[in-house]
């Protein structure tokens, strides 16, 4: 008879986080002839050659000039804003406004400018009037649907996406935010279609290759994220999140050792990439080389040391190397870090377990249950160690307990009916262990243990078939052999008896 196995599954996920950055739209004003055109042209110039200090100095000489040209302030304004002077650029694009109330650029500017102090309505409000003067300005367009995705207005995201690309079907930018827009809504399908029209207009931009794999992967297309993945490598083979990601993608296929090596790329490129190190602690644990996932977690604590799931999984490693109690210090770390992390209470109870503090454990198996009353798992790992003492009431108790939640459950079911079975109540005990074999026909325990009961019921024929079939799914596994033999044994006996 076999209890079956008590062993935790830990959680293990990983991740990428995509960042998308709002990018402003500009326009070149042309200018009369007239007093501080020679300054503003050569601000212009400075401004196309990427020389923004001196940029502002020829724009203000030329403000000089022309205190109230409504052209000079916006240029000035824009590039304020280039510098990082944002209230300088507020105050004169609002300037520039008062001086022409009519000049669509000058609200679209001053509208980045609100934006990048997070003044979304105010933002908002400026994109929408530049639209009310010129209803097909692309840049105004653009920006009001990258104002609406900040603020989770998708559908109106969605339309103004829609309408700028419209006006300029082959705009990089707009089918990537577009896409970052969908993504964040949950339209994986969709944003897969934008960043691909991305990728037809910039077919080697790793950063949106990258996106493509994380968005593949997400699709359940592990093959199409892997060629994504790839592609960005190839652009850009020191691109660390594309390696996180290729990581992530062969790690979800099987191919952890592949995994491995694009964890450690990353790693090395990016020392801060805590979903590097992370992840190299899955797959190492995936390979059961637990030494080697405990100092990749310790190296991921480094970077975030309040991470409850790194901290359970740290836990779990040291667990899988007989250190009980250094695990069970962790799993109340995690606990500390995320209360409601139920993985980290289930393990730390197991771990008390292992280091032999079974009262404590059983304590904590209480506490689990009381904290998470719907949590089957912690109901059937108390009723085990009640089974484990003798406390076969309590244990029958926590294991019926169990079956209300996951009416499945294979541990509850199989040790649900051992306890009926010690209690010679062999209707229940076989009820037990064919709902155990329903939900798995394959689970060698329940099999054994069905031909104990049915054996005791005197269908001996059946007893043998199910001991044969247990030994058959597991050659090695003792009690089903030791029946087997016993019973063909007393099976030959009873024919020579009768023969003789």
């Amino acid at each position: 008879m076999s209890m079956g196995s008590m062993r935790r599954v830990i959680l293990r996920t990983g991740a990428l986080i995509v960042l998308a950055f709002l990018a402003g739209a500009w326009l070149a004003v042309a200018q009369d002839d007239g007093p501080g055109q020679a300054e503003f042209n050569q601000g212009v110039e400075f401004y196309e050659q990427g020389q923004l200090e001196q940029a502002r100095n020829a724009f203000q000489a030329a403000l000089e000039v022309r205190p109230d040209d409504a052209t000079v302030l916006t240029w000035l304004g824009l590039v304020s804003l280039k510098l990082g002077d944002t209230q300088a650029a507020i105050a004169q694009l609002e300037r520039a406004i008062e001086l022409d109330p009519d000049y669509r650029v000058s609200y679209n500017n001053l509208g980045n400018a609100y934006l990048k102090v997070g003044d979304l309505a105010k933002a908002q409000a400026m994109y929408e009037k530049a639209l009310e003067l010129d209803p097909e300005y692309f840049d105004a367009q653009y920006n009001l649907a990258n104002v609406y995705a900040r603020q989770q207005q998708y559908e109106q995201a969605f339309n103004a996406y829609n309408r700028a690309l419209e006006l300029r079907p082959d705009d990089f930018d707009a089918h990537r935010y577009f896409g970052h827009a969908l993504r964040r809504a949950g339209e994986i399908e969709k944003a897969i279609r934008e960043f691909e029209a991305a990728r037809a207009i910039r077919p080697d931009d790793p950063t949106v290759l990258t996106t493509l794999g994380t968005l593949y992967a997400k699709s359940g297309k592990p093959e199409a994220a892997i060629d994504a993945y790839q592609a960005a490598l190839e652009a850009d083979p020191d691109l660390a999140a594309a390696h996180v990601g290729l990581g992530l993608a062969l790690y979800n296929s099987g191919e952890y050792q592949q995994a491995i090596e694009h964890w450690q790329n990353a790693a090395e490129l990016d020392e801060t990439s805590f979903p590097a190190r992370y992840n190299l602690g899955l797959a190492y644990a995936a390979l059961d080389d637990y030494e080697q996932a405990a100092e990749a977690y310790r190296q991921a604590l480094a970077l975030r040391p309040n991470d409850a799931n790194t901290l359970n999984n740290l836990g779990w490693a040291l667990y899988e190397q007989d250190q009980a109690e250094q695990a069970a210090e962790y799993f109340r770390q995690a606990i500390a870090a995320n209360p409601k992390l139920r993985v980290a209470h289930l393990n730390l109870a197991l771990a008390l377990e292992k280091a032999g503090k079974k009262d404590e454990a059983l304590a904590q198996w209480r506490k689990a249950t009381e904290q998470f009353p719907q949590m089957a798992a912690a109901h059937v790992g108390l009723a085990n160690l009640h089974y484990e003492r003798g406390e076969f009431d309590a244990a029958l108790s926590g294991y019926l307990r169990t079956l209300q939640l996951d009416p499945e459950n294979l541990e509850a079911h199989n040790n649900a009916g051992l306890i009926y079975l010690r209690q010679n109540n062999l209707t229940e005990a076989v009820v037990h262990f064919r709902a155990a074999l329903k939900a798995n026909p394959n689970y060698v325990p329940a099999l054994n243990n069905l031909g104990v009961a049915l054996e005791k019921q005197g269908e001996i024929e059946s007893a043998l078939e199910h001991y044969r079939k247990a030994v058959s799914i597991q050659p090695d596994y003792v009690p089903a052999r030791r029946n087997v033999e016993r019973l063909e044994r007393r099976l030959g006996q009873q024919t020579e008896t009768q023969n003789g």
